[in-house]
């Protein structure tokens, strides 16, 4: 092939116009994990001692330790491959491609959840009788399941990249029960205790839960910064009389909170209720202020679906139990005959757990059971945990099931006629050149903003179905504290609050892994983790998906450092907290499609037209689509159950 030919993907890629030294390590530590902490524009910050850890470069910035500290979130080095697509240079890259010589039995585009629940299916119905590949474009497996590691005065902390929260099964009703039984998951866990004699601060087994659900179980303080309340410590306890907020506006937030009226009588109530938004829900039928929407804003951003009220669907808001979508309701034959996803979209009985590093903890363990080699060790809970991945075992010609890193599919359409075709060629970008492979069958186990424009054969009526998916973005960031003893003098364990940089933030009791025990003292070090929304609300659909992406993207890590650091001193320096002192790391983890943002009639459809995700789910060829947002919500459950559907439904063909 001549250089003539080939197309210069220098221009593409991060760093190759970049005229910047990195400044990783002197004397084995790291200088600033931020440039903020080391300039003019955070001189409170300087001269802190920081954690040792891997710097990537000026946007990503400080990835932690570990195998995964090269991978938190969207890194610069994904973004700019996705960017290939969407700038569309797929097409002219796509020309040049180096044929492997390849040919498998079934390509997973995607490294996540829906990937190993496809993979699963797969292995299930097969064994080692057919081959399998996994196309991942980040530097490790997982997805949003993926997790920070710190090291922190002698101790090792976790904190989640994204997917996070988990139940143990009770059942074997979904694909989600049937591999965490088969893949010998725990039934029991234990977390440290807590110590009264060392704090009373009542702490959840989560990073999120004490945003809403579990803010009566938990000790959770709201931040006004007025002088004179600026923190109001568990505001439920007296029906928000202790807030500055009026009456008017504390009784409005009360009855969202409390009422349980059922505002229509048809047994269609779930159709019905995806037929409005959220914000005309309360505002409208329950007849709430618009300072209930505002308030519950972040909430539904955060939790599920990137953007505000006024444009998700209040059937969506149902699904998260939501402030007032769950009446004491009738039974209805729409309620005997919910869809399975409904049923899985639902949020548990009682307070979720959480593995030290979020949900990478089951990932590793259903990785491990297909794979088991790409985990060194054994296969007891504390080896797939804490063990390191074997990347040299990932993608060898020998394996059933192989993992491809640091791959980015920029095509894939069937080699000749869809109703005749044998195989689909799948067109990858990986290290500065391209390349393919061959398939019989395909699993799209990534999110419809890329497989809408990497399917180059995608028929019009799936195309223009996919025109109604939207997404959110969503920020976590991972905080490494030397001690928190500025939480315990406030008497919390989480915050929220309601202008400046983010909403929300939590830290939580850990989870002991056989021998290794992360601490739990307010004296010794611990991960406070934020979730951070970006609400335009006012703007239609597209535009706050946009707006919000847009500055998730825009800014650099020091800039990011700087808000994050400065919001924790507003907030917390008058219980005693000192970032230059108390702060150990902080790492970023950029999600620009979180979520799916569903909009009224996502659902059930409208005007009569079936609902966009079943037509999606429908496939075509020797392709078919699986990803957790063809379910109500975005979690682990629905991404394994969508990834398995759709691999038992492809491997038809084969």
């Amino acid at each position: 092939m001549s250089k003539k030919n080939t197309p210069d993907t220098s221009k593409f890629l991060p760093g190759a116009d970049a005229n910047i030294s990195r400044r990783d390590f002197v004397g084995g530590t790291l200088i600033g994990t931020g440039a903020a902490l080391l300039s003019s524009t955070a001189p409170l910050y300087a001269g802190s001692k920081r954690s040792v850890g891997v710097y990537n470069d000026p946007w990503t910035g400080f990835g932690g330790v570990g195998d995964y500290a090269r991978s938190n979130g969207n890194v610069a080095s994904t973004r700019e491959a996705a960017h290939l697509i969407r700038d569309g240079y797929a097409q002219e890259l796509s020309e040049t491609a180096i044929d492997t010589g390849e040919e498998y039995d079934m390509v997973i585009v995607g490294g996540g959840f829906s990937s190993v629940g496809a993979a699963y299916n797969f292995h299930k119905k097969y064994g080692d009788s057919k081959k399998c590949l996994i196309i991942e474009n980040h530097p490790i497996f997982g997805g949003e399941a993926k997790q920070n590691e710190f090291d922190v005065d002698g101790y090792r902390l976790y904190g989640p990249q994204g997917s996070n929260g988990f139940s143990v099964p009770t059942g074997n009703d979904s694909l989600s029960d049937e591999i965490y039984r088969k893949v010998g998951m725990p039934m029991d866990y234990t977390f440290a205790k807590e110590n009264p004699a060392k704090s009373k601060v009542r702490t959840p087994t989560d990073s999120y839960y004490s945003m809403y659900w579990g803010e009566k179980q938990y000790d959770v303080g709201y931040y006004f910064g007025d002088g004179s309340k600026d923190w109001v410590v568990n505001p439920w306890d007296d029906k928000l009389a202790r807030t500055p907020w009026s009456s008017d506006e504390q009784a409005n937030l009360y009855r969202a909170y409390t009422d349980k009226t059922q505002y229509y009588q048809g047994n269609d109530f779930k159709r019905w209720l995806d037929s409005m938004s959220y914000k005309d829900y309360l505002e409208k039928e329950m007849g709430l202020s618009t300072k209930v929407t505002e308030f519950l804003d972040p909430i539904v951003a955060i939790s599920d679906f990137g953007l505000s009220c006024d444009v998700i669907s209040a059937y969506a808001a149902s699904l998260l139990a939501l402030p007032g979508t769950t009446p004491a309701e009738k039974p209805s034959t729409e309620q005997a005959a919910a869809p399975e996803e409904a049923k899985l979209a639902a949020l548990p009985a009682h307070a979720p757990l959480s593995f030290p590093g979020g949900n990478s903890g089951y990932y590793r363990h259903i990785l491990k059971y297909m794979l088991p080699d790409a985990i060194k060790g054994g296969y007891s809970f504390e080896e797939i945990l804490n063990n390191e991945v074997n990347f040299a075992a990932l993608d060898r010609p020998e394996n059933f099931l192989s993992v491809r890193l640091n791959s980015t599919v920029i095509d894939v359409h069937h080699e000749g006629p869809t109703d005749s075709a044998e195989y689909v060629n799948v067109t990858y970008h990986k290290q500065g050149k391209t390349y393919r492979v061959k398939a019989k069958s395909v699993v799209m186990a990534i999110g419809g903003w890329v497989a809408r424009n990497i399917v180059s054969d995608m028929p019009d009526h799936i195309l223009d179905a996919y025109s109604e998916f939207h997404h959110g973005p969503v920020l976590v960031v991972n905080v490494a504290l030397r001690n928190w003893k500025f939480l315990d003098k406030l008497g919390i364990s989480s915050a929220r609050w309601f202008e400046g940089f983010g909403s929300f933030c939590s830290i939580r009791r850990p989870m002991q892994v056989g021998n290794f025990i992360e601490p739990f003292d307010p004296e010794k070090p611990t991960v406070m983790t934020f979730y951070v929304p970006f609400n335009f609300p006012g703007h239609d659909i597209w535009e706050q998906g946009s707006l919000g992406r847009n500055e998730l993207l825009s800014k650099t890590y020091a800039q990011y450092e700087t808000e994050i650091l400065m919001q924790m001193t507003r907030m917390f320096s008058g219980a005693g907290f000192d970032a230059k002192r108390d702060v150990a790391g902080v790492v970023l983890n950029r999600w620009g499609h979180a979520y799916i943002a569903p909009q009224p009639g996502f659902y059930f459809g409208r005007d009569g037209m079936p609902a966009a995700k079943d037509v999606v789910k429908q496939g075509f060829g020797r392709i078919q689509f699986g990803h957790s947002e063809l379910g109500s919500r975005m979690n682990y459950r629905n991404a394994l159950a969508e990834g398995g559907r759709a691999a038992t439904t492809v491997s038809a063909v084969l």
